[in-house]
């Protein structure tokens, strides 16, 4: 992805913006790539999922707005197409395919945060300490299921911020109230089960 066109578009882009963008891959060896990869896979994840339950949502307000508004259109739009409103019709395709992509781009996002994580998490416990700021003690054969149960706390609990450093700031407290609510181990039943 870094061919070398691109790479000195970038820098020029950072030379004139006094921006600091990156122009390589990252090296999750290195303590500071791997927080700088975590802060931006986060703060993307967070974006694009916002970003896809912004046009989910606007997919639905859409669809009642052809209802109340041009119920013609609503009502024959899956039973006689040819009966609709064009424009009405392209608004709802449009909306439709960008929601449809946006999934994708969130679902990719989510994927790259979890190898990021997964690498932090099973790393050594000075270096989960350095770039998450605790030390998460998550088996390998579990870490899959815990890290959906993170995503699912973290978008029920936490208000969407879009500044990146917020953003990261915001995950974190997630896991941390969230490393807090895990399940006790099961206990054995005192009481005899029933019968049938």
């Amino acid at each position: 992805m870094f061919d070398n066109e691109s790479v000195r578009a970038i820098e020029l882009l950072n030379y004139f913006s006094n921006m600091e963008h990156r122009t390589g891959p990252y090296d999750l060896n290195k303590i500071e790539d791997l927080k700088h990869a975590l802060k931006m896979a986060v703060a993307a994840y967070c974006d694009y999922d916002h970003y896809d339950q912004t046009l989910n949502n606007l997919v639905e307000w859409f669809d009642e707005s052809l209802e109340h508004y041009d119920t013609v259109t609503w009502i024959n739009m899956t039973r006689e197409p040819s009966n609709t409103d064009g424009l009405a019709m392209k608004c709802a395709a449009s909306l439709s395919k960008a929601s449809n992509n946006f999934t994708k781009l969130r679902r990719r996002a989510k994927e790259n945060l979890s190898v990021i994580l997964k690498v932090v998490m099973t790393a050594p416990d000075a270096v989960q300490q350095d770039v998450l700021g605790k030390v998460y003690d998550i088996s390998a054969d579990d870490i899959d299921n815990r890290l959906n149960d993170l995503y699912f706390y973290h978008l029920e609990t936490a208000e969407y911020q879009y500044a990146i450093d917020d953003s990261l700031d915001v995950f974190l407290k997630s896991m941390r109230e969230w490393s807090e609510l895990e399940p006790e181990p099961e206990q054995e039943q005192d009481f005899e089960p029933l019968p049938f």
